[in-house]
């Protein structure tokens, strides 16, 4: 069983191993419990995984690389999976070049610039590649989040009844339809069909692997989309941010009434997080649980940030704010759900969930200044400085916390699916930092030597994921 605790499962991600599944681990009510350890290693495994700072730095240099396993294959040929309804043409044999229009940007939606492969259409505004190396870190991500909220999906208004037709949108390799497949599986539903919908054939055959699976290629900018009306009763969407494009109007088109569409997005922006009350008055049960599980902080109106204290994050803020405005693409997606959710109109029951995770120990939590200093504070004169209650706290010793190697290893994941992110956006990033290759590569190695090695993070630097679902009227 591969865990993020366990270094093979980075090692077959980065190293590009074919569809990875979510892991087969103990239910807990209607989500899976989180993550679970490897207490031994191999000397061979670990040698090969190294970690996951030797991971990212690697990762610098794989760009042309072939791989292992099926979708390295695939990807580093460029050639399309073998999936449903594509031309005869996409599927050449090995070594020979389709020959199609100049112009047919999705028979041969790929080209190659700075040493790695994009999405070749110039009309498409999207700035990550769409290489090996990215897409094993989005599939790290995807699996980081399904252990921060528990399951591959929030919401629990499948409690009662599974859902029979799955689509997921801009599904990518389809990590996230292979771990639902599994997921469902595992409570006693098999007869479920999942469809997966991208403008590039990434995904690799499910079907090989006991998925009802189809693939259908299309760009989600032009509607209509090649589906029934109402055919699916659950619509999963992640990242689509990036695509500059809102499409969750069109999608419930093709949602059944009483149908559920879900939507997980990351903030690209780094803040850090202030120390953090307890009581969380509108969280439920499990939701609070799961966060003390997985050693995450769950955000409400009352939980407080500062901007990054880190000096390599605050430039990449910089630098990622600038190129994103340029592009018209927003750094903070989880913040817009919440203003997308108003749209009552559209939607039944809503719910919605943002969670912070650090990216390794925090100050304030190995100090003892968290959950008993913000209580004790509110209990006691507000005039009276903030540092005497957290002398007071410190010398008391109470509140602190140490991460299990599960939750170190959470956070550790979190950390290097970011520092993958900022690699991927180097090209736009080195453009607003005005830098030229060798001082940028001189930067570069500072964030990994900061970051990975010298604790940078220290003051409370996070990721912030966010989940929002609603039920078709």
């Amino acid at each position: 069983m591969l865990t993020l605790a366990d270094p093979q499962l980075i090692y077959l991600i980065m190293a590009g191993a074919g569809p990875l599944f979510f892991p087969d681990t103990p239910q807990r009510s209607y989500r899976s419990s989180s993550i679970s350890s490897v207490s031994q290693q191999s000397s061979r495994v670990k040698s090969n995984s190294l970690n996951l700072s030797n991971s990212v730095l690697q990762s610098r240099h794989r760009h042309k690389s072939h791989g292992y396993g099926e979708n390295a294959r695939i990807l580093e040929k460029g050639r399309g999976a073998e999936i449903d309804n594509l031309p005869p043409s996409n599927t050449a044999p090995t070594g020979h070049k389709p020959k199609v229009p100049s112009g047919d940007y999705m028979a041969t939606p790929f080209a190659f610039r700075h040493g790695r492969r994009y999405l070749r259409d110039p009309s498409i505004i999207y700035p990550l590649p769409v290489d090996l190396v990215e897409l094993h870190r989005q599939s790290l991500r995807t699996l980081l989040l399904m252990n921060v909220f528990g399951a591959p999906f929030c919401s629990t208004l499948f409690d009662d009844q599974p859902p029979k037709k799955v689509l997921e949108v801009a599904c990518g390799t389809a990590f996230w339809s292979s771990a639902c497949h599994n997921y469902f599986k595992r409570e006693g539903h098999a007869n479920i069909s999942f469809t997966g919908l991208d403008i590039a054939p990434l995904a690799p055959d499910l079907r090989r692997h006991g998925v009802h699976w189809r693939f259908i290629q299309h760009d989600l900018r032009k509607p209509p989309l090649p589906f029934e009306d109402e055919e699916f009763d659950f619509i999963f969407v992640k990242d689509t941010s990036f695509c500059r494009t809102n499409p969750l109007t069109e999608l419930m088109r093709y949602l059944k009434p009483g149908g559920v569409i879900e939507v997980w997005e990351s903030d690209i922006l780094i803040r850090c997080i202030l120390p953090y009350a307890s009581k969380i008055p509108e969280a439920a049960e499990e939701d609070v649980d799961q966060a003390k599980e997985t050693a995450t902080y769950i955000i409400t109106s009352e939980t407080g940030f500062a901007h990054a204290q880190n000096s390599y994050l605050h430039d990449f803020n910089s630098w990622a704010k600038k190129a994103f405005d340029k592009l018209k693409i927003t750094t903070t997606p989880c913040a817009i759900m919440s203003v997308v959710s108003k749209e009552s109109s559209l939607y039944g029951e809503i719910g919605s969930q943002r969670v912070a995770v650090p990216f390794g120990e925090v100050r304030w939590e190995r100090e003892g200044i968290g959950e008993e200093f913000v209580e004790k504070k509110e209990e006691n004169d507000s005039k009276r400085p903030d540092r005497q209650y957290a002398s007071e706290i410190r010398e008391s010793r109470v509140s602190h916390k140490r991460l299990t190697k599960d939750q170190a290893a959470l956070r550790r994941t979190a950390l290097t699916t970011v520092i993958g992110l900022i690699e991927s956006l180097e090209p736009i990033l080195m453009v607003e930092s005005g830098m030229k290759q060798d001082e940028w590569d001189r930067w570069w190695a500072g964030l990994n030597t900061d970051l990975l090695e010298n604790e940078g993070t220290l003051n409370g630097e996070c990721l912030e994921i966010g989940a929002w679902w609603a039920r078709k009227k």
